[in-house]
């Protein structure tokens, strides 16, 4: 039986002093009414209610009983509408993973204007280069830069970002500046771990493709260590702008190949549902379009 529904029918006759007053209020049938009350009773193995001609009377049990069903109804309707005032006003604990680069760099500040606007949320954020599983890990979100999502989740493009083959102006003062992609193979490479294929960068230009195989003395799995060998005059770096714009526009890190174009990447903001999307969700996606889908200031100043 449902035990909540038992209860509210049953206090309900308690409250309108008879079987026909509740089924009115309850929209039920006095048979259906009187049968909840039967499967409550039935369910405790105890009598609730003294029935005689025109007036019920609650046994001992019955008393006991109503009392604490009040409160546990009370309970239950405080529950549901917490949960109802969650989807509809953002409150509670979100929980986000995003790539390390990203969200040190860029989400900070976001983060602290979006909590300004929605004070009720508190954010647990996880700074993780690999895909975690959301549901089986607990995050509400992730924010997640690919050419592509897999299926099975819900996936809202927030910005784009695009690859730049960079070194310092002391390397390839050293060594030489590449003046097409087959040059490249011949300089120190310094690759990503996390890239599709880290050992092959692409590059295209009127329509031609050309792959190059690299190799380097430093393999890693953060853009930001490799920026930072390459400004520090160890290589040439192919890393997304929103990594090396700072560094590219102070001069200590130079583009090459810039008649070239390197793969863009999507910056999504994914998630397991669109069902009954909890509004701490929705605002906080809504939120990073709003910031970053018109305002890629990673790309200001840099060279298509």
């Amino acid at each position: 039986m449902d035990i909540v529904t038992g209860m509210r029918v049953f206090t309900s006759v308690v409250d309108s002093g008879s079987f026909a007053a509740a089924a009115d209020k309850l929209d039920l049938s006095r048979g259906m009414t009187s049968r909840y009350v039967a499967q409550v009773e039935a369910h405790l193995g105890a009598r609730l209610l003294n029935r005689t001609t025109g007036r019920l009377s609650l046994t001992e049990a019955g008393q006991d009983y109503y009392e604490r069903a009040v409160q546990v109804l009370a309970m239950v309707d405080e529950a549901e509408q917490s949960a109802a005032s969650g989807v509809v006003e953002a409150r509670g604990l979100l929980r986000i993973s995003t790539p390390v680069a990203f969200g040190s760099r860029h989400l900070g500040a976001a983060v602290h204007d979006y909590l300004a606007r929605y004070p009720q949320v508190r954010i647990d954020m996880t700074l993780n280069d690999r895909v975690v599983d959301l549901v089986d890990e607990g995050f509400d979100m992730a924010v997640r830069i690919a050419r592509r999502i897999d299926p099975g989740l819900v996936a809202r493009p927030i910005a784009t970002a695009r690859l730049v083959a960079c070194g310092s102006p002391t390397y390839l003062k050293r060594h030489g500046t590449p003046r097409s992609p087959a040059e490249v193979a011949r300089h120190n490479c310094l690759t990503y771990a996390y890239a599709g294929s880290p050992r092959v960068w692409r590059f295209k230009r009127r329509g031609r493709n050309e792959d190059v195989k690299v190799s380097g003395t430093l393999h890693g799995n953060n853009g930001d260590l490799l920026c930072a060998a390459a400004a520090a005059g160890m290589g040439i770096a192919l890393e997304p702008t929103f990594i090396a714009h700072e560094l590219l526009r102070s001069g200590k890190l130079v583009r090459i190949l810039p008649g070239w174009e390197t793969e863009t990447f999507t910056i999504f903001a994914v998630y397991p549902s669109r069902h009954q999307l909890p509004s701490k969700v929705r605002t906080f996606v809504d939120f990073l379009v709003e910031r970053f889908g018109r305002n890629r200031y990673w790309e200001t100043g840099i060279k298509a």
